[in-house]
């Protein structure tokens, strides 16, 4: 894993190192508090809009990241190097910027299809990063390689930790899924997750240090799909 540079001078070496080491999610969450005991190990609140282009075709989709309050605590410890009780703008991007490029070898967790067509995504842009509240938020785009007519066939997206270390949900709000310059006709569906009860008895085995391989998140994804007809 790459170390990320910064320039932080008040900080000696040995704290920058620490700082990352702490903060960074490595191997993608799994530095987690060791108290948990089955999986999932995070919680995620997502927020999704679909960008359309002039010609009513899906060209992105937006995400926001929202994550638990003792996952955002834990990683945010130490990075209030000014005093002002909020953790330091800087620290923050500098771990997000970490972050968002391990999820790329994991295709950011999002699985976009039209029918049984894999849509492919390029690297992810307009990241940010703030604090909400206590909690950690995360924002990036993730432009297609081609857009897409959904005005032909649906388009749908699942977004998850294919591991399931991670638990991914929509948060419970009205704008949880939005649509920006959409055919008028679209809407979204959401399909909730109905995992087989043995998925269930193996997720809640799980300790921290184990993994079922990355098949098992699948089966606790929300699925959805954007229809315009």
């Amino acid at each position: 894993m790459a170390t990320v540079q910064i320039a932080l001078v008040l900080w000696d070496d040995f704290e920058m190192r620490a700082f990352l080491i702490r903060l960074c999610l490595i191997g993608l969450f799994l530095s987690f508090s060791s108290t948990a005991q089955a999986h999932p190990h995070a919680w995620v609140d997502v927020k999704v809009q679909i960008l359309f282009d002039d010609m009513q075709r899906a060209y992105a989709i937006k995400q926001e990241w929202l994550f638990d309050d003792l996952y955002s605590v834990f990683v945010t410890s130490g990075a209030d190097m000014d005093g002002d009780g909020r953790p330091d703008q800087e620290a923050l991007d500098a771990v997000m910027k970490e972050n968002i490029e391990n999820l790329r070898e994991f295709e950011y967790f999002t699985d976009i299809k039209s029918g049984e067509m894999k849509i492919q995504s390029s690297r992810a842009i307009d990241v940010t990063t703030r604090m909400e509240g206590k909690r950690l938020q995360m924002t990036f785009t993730l432009p297609f390689n081609e857009p897409v007519a959904v005005t032909d066939m649906p388009l749908q997206y699942a977004i998850y930790d294919p591991t399931y270390y991670v638990e991914m949900v929509h948060a419970e709000v009205d704008d949880a899924i939005t649509m920006s310059d959409a055919p008028e006709a679209c809407r979204a569906v959401l399909e909730q997750p109905n995992p087989d009860p043995n998925q269930v008895i193996i997720a809640s085995s799980l300790s921290q240090t184990q993994t079922a391989g990355d098949g098992l998140g699948q089966y606790f994804a929300e699925k959805v799909s954007i229809v315009c007809s």
